[in-house]
């Protein structure tokens, strides 16, 4: 237990975040459960096995350099069992020997004086250092700047679309980082083409689309043509160490690592390569795993299995190396012999390289690998031929209209600070992309053309056709003519804010090839493509048709974009996204781009809600959080706005209120709201809508006057002769305020336990339909007669919160805002609202 208290801290506004896995928890049971999951199980099994490796294993220098692992073995097993030996194979100065068991280890240590070939040997323990957790990237991918300089440069600019430009410029890759990762390309094709004459390495992904930042992975492609298998099969070697070469024979010096630079000057153009690779590298950001490197290249061996749980592991065991003419030998599948002679090469034959291992498992099967010399991750697939095509596309994006890199950058960094982008059930990079290209081109008039068009506008030459998909579209980019569209990209921010907060990602099919969102009826969109898996977001590939890149996106995930993307459209439009202030506060991008707290990303998550009619729905839930939880409801008050905050109100059209926090110049206009202020949210920005039950959200009040452009559709469609009008279903939406002064909350449980048992000994008997509600409320005034019984006519809530219901034809979803949370409860009551609303409606409904 020790040992879990060291890697949980809490968090001062509530929530805990555990240091192990770089995880952050709304609350105890959260946290509970991640700390009895998987992931959090396997890294703690992860950092004692690699502890226990540290204490059997020694650190023996002053070796001859042609001394290999096999002798260094065979030295030590004197001592007794040896588990492994890990060279430094790119100086080979030092080794690392892991002993079978700590008495080894200790005979070892009490020998006074080692010496191999007559010279004597330095052997000491192995230094202890901290763990780092295999899947953190903390600091891989971050911009030379920190936060904190990254934030001072924006607010320097003058207006929003120079802090858009300043963000490309701040996390783009700088000159050297491309040459070096040129360097690694050369290098890989050099390698590669030993074993596959005539074959093709090609970059595809960040590093060539355009939308490239530090750190991003080096995805590679190899082209094989029409060799189904090499001309000469490898054999390899016996031992298993890193030191060893694979040998082959077409060229023996193919798997000999480059010269280090204090040995003999270079005597052919490769080792001049070599060494001037190694002089750029030094430009390569330090990370973890580099400086991890620099005192033990870390061998296959000496890894653990890897975990399914890891983004950039794969399962199956990368220790284990296969043997090249074993891998096709025709007891696996063709395309996992290939896959793992793939890995076999760049494990044995790559200088620098190592944590190799394949995720045949993956959509696309990849071999996955670490660059110790410039601190690179990257990926070598051998079917993704589309992903070139692809990559091409958004590249051609890019050199169309110049605000299409600034808005795509700055959507990305706003996603990644609210948790909408990442892994698992999130948001990936490409998709973020793919959503802001399909904006562009449904604007009007469009900033981007569509698939279609510009499969139309593509030469004879440039026509492409990869596994039955349609990939021709011009290269050239001086061929198309520029956009008329003017609107400047602060403006096209604020619209993507709205359009995507509006559009209905379940019940369509957004498709760049159209340029419109095709609609999903029944399940499947009007036009069929086998093999497409639709979800709660639909978002099609621009020449995969049946691939919807946003199929792992959840209901949760989703409605939490849109939650989001409303609250920033909100902000945007305010004088502080407009005007540079004047009192130093943070103003235009500046609060879209700092990391939301767990308070604000818990209120970012929807809740879902039972799928019937509006009214009914909207009934059954005040009298959930009224009768059931106690709440005062506030329902169809519309309150005056403060005085110094009319000019920020007017940007927001009637019937809302804008409130940033602790920014408000009418401080004393907030004694007219005794609980319903937004003051203890750290810039966070809450948009206040109070409507009467079932009253629909006009378009015109989601839209400022002064802002550029015409007032967006709610699907964000053109109309014309090749985009007819579509009626589409307008959401429903209504919002309450609501206050808790008891934590009615905690111990429910308990509370009608005791209940049901005191009707039990008097002989009453409960009615399970009807009197479900008047049992709860039960429950609500026995949890709150300890705590004080009836609030005091001055006293403020515990909790105030904004409860806002919207539906639709597919779905409900209720998501609930923090107003005031003075003590950090806000996460807590999160929590119990996420189980207990959905089963509430469903009895309430009922009656």
């Amino acid at each position: 237990m020790a040992a879990v208290d060291s890697d949980v801290e809490s968090l001062p506004r509530g929530g805990f975040r555990c240091c192990l896995c770089h995880v952050t928890t709304a609350n105890r049971p959260s946290l509970d459960a991640h700390l009895g999951g998987r992931k959090h199980r396997h890294l703690v099994e992860l950092r004692a096995a690699r502890k226990a490796q540290g204490l059997r294993s020694v650190f023996v220098s002053g070796f001859p350099r042609d001394v290999d692992s096999t002798e260094l073995s065979e030295y030590f097993q004197a001592f007794g069992p040896v588990a492994s030996v890990v060279m430094d194979k790119d100086k080979g100065v030092f080794a690392i020997v892991e002993m079978g068991d700590m008495g080894s280890r200790d005979a070892a240590l009490a020998q006074p004086q080692h010496s191999l070939r007559g010279q004597r040997l330095r052997v000491r323990p192995r230094e202890q250092k901290a763990f780092q957790s295999p899947g953190s990237r903390a600091l891989r991918g971050a911009a030379p700047e920190d936060s904190g300089q990254l934030l001072s440069a924006l607010a320097e600019a003058p207006d929003v679309g120079t802090q858009m430009m300043k963000l490309v410029a701040l996390r783009e890759l700088s000159e050297a980082e491309r040459q070096l990762r040129c360097l690694v390309v050369a290098l890989m094709q050099e390698v590669f083409t030993e074993f596959f004459p005539g074959c093709a390495v090609h970059p595809f992904g960040s590093s060539t689309n355009s939308f490239d930042v530090h750190g991003c992975d080096l995805d590679l492609f190899l082209d094989l043509g029409e060799l189904d298998e090499p001309q000469q099969v490898p054999k390899a070697p016996e031992s298993p160490s890193l030191d060893s070469a694979l040998a082959s024979p077409l060229d023996p010096q193919a798997c000999t690592p480059a010269s280090p630079a204090d040995s003999q000057p270079p005597t052919s153009p490769q080792d001049s390569e070599a060494l001037d690779f190694e002089a750029l590298s030094s430009l390569a950001p330090q990370t973890p795993d580099s400086a991890l490197a620099s005192e033990i290249l870390a061998s296959p061996q000496s890894l653990p299995p890897a975990s399914p749980l890891q983004e950039d592991r794969g399962e199956g065991d990368p220790g284990k190396a296969p043997d090249a003419a074993e891998a096709l030998g025709g007891e696996k599948p063709a395309g996992a012999a290939m896959l793992e002679l793939v890995g076999s090469i760049l494990r044995r034959c790559v200088p620098g390289v190592y944590r190799v291992h394949s995720v045949p498992s993956a959509r696309r099967p990849v071999v996955k690998f670490c660059h110790r010399p410039s601190g690179l991750h990257g990926d070598v697939s051998l079917g993704n031929r589309l992903a070139l095509h692809n990559s091409q596309f958004l590249s051609l994006c890019a050199e169309l209209d110049g605000r299409v890199r600034p808005l795509v950058y700055t959507v990305r960094c706003w996603a990644q600070g609210r948790g909408l982008a990442g892994s698992g059930p999130l948001l990936s990079n490409y998709a973020l992309t793919l959503l802001v290209v399909y904006f562009l081109q449904t604007r009007d008039p469009p900033v981007l053309p569509t698939v279609a068009q510009l499969t139309r506008k593509a030469d004879e030459g440039e026509r492409v056709e990869v596994d039955g998909w349609d990939c021709s579209f011009p290269r050239d980019a001086r061929s198309l003519e520029p956009s008329a569209n003017v609107e400047p990209p602060g403006a096209l921010l604020a619209q993507f804010f709205f359009c995507v907060s509006c559009w209905d990602l379940r019940g369509s099919l957004l498709s760049l090839r159209e340029g419109r969102a095709l609609p999903v009826a029944g399940g499947q969109p009007a036009i069929f493509w086998e093999g497409l898996r639709l979800g709660p977001m639909n978002l099609q590939d621009p020449f995969e048709l049946s691939h919807n890149v946003a199929a792992n996106v959840t209901s949760r995930v989703a409605g939490r974009l849109q939650n989001c993307c409303r609250a920033a459209a909100s902000y945007c439009r305010s004088l502080q996204y407009l005007r540079r202030s004047a009192r130093g506060r943070d103003w235009g991008l500046l609060p879209l781009l700092q990391s939301s707290s767990p308070a604000s990303l818990l209120a970012a998550t929807p809740i879902p809600l039972p799928v019937v009619p509006f009214p009914q729905l909207c009934t059954a839930l005040v009298r959930v959080l009224r009768d059931a939880l106690g709440c005062q409801v506030e329902q169809g008050t519309k309150r005056p706005r403060p005085k110094a905050g009319m000019e920020e109100a007017a940007q927001g059209g009637a019937g809302k209120r804008l409130k940033l926090d602790g920014h408000g110049e009418g401080g004393e206009d907030r004694a007219e709201e005794p609980w319903g202020h937004a003051g203890d949210l750290h810039g966070e920005v809450v948009e206040e809508m109070v409507v009467e039950v079932g009253e629909t959200v006009p378009d015109s009040a989601m839209w400022s006057p002064g802002q550029a452009g015409d007032p967006p559709g709610v699907a964000g469609h053109r109309e014309g002769p090749d985009h007819p009008a579509q009626a589409q279903p307008r959401p429903s939406c209504a919002s309450w305020r609501c206050a808790l002064w008891h934590r009615t909350w905690q111990g429910r449980r308990r509370a009608r336990r005791r209940l049901q048992q005191q009707q039990q000994r008097e002989g009453q008997r409960g009615d399970a339909g009807a009197g479900w509600l008047a049992t709860e409320a039960q429950v609500t005034q026995e949890l709150a007669r300890p705590s004080g019984g009836e609030r005091g006519a001055g006293a403020e809530p515990l909790v105030a919160f904004m409860a806002s219901a919207s539906a639709s034809e597919a779905e409900g979803m209720l998501s609930v805002t923090p107003l005031r949370d003075a003590q950090g409860l806000f996460p807590e009551l999160h929590h119990f609202l996420q189980g207990f609303v959905p089963q509430a409606l469903r009895q309430a409904i009922k009656q």
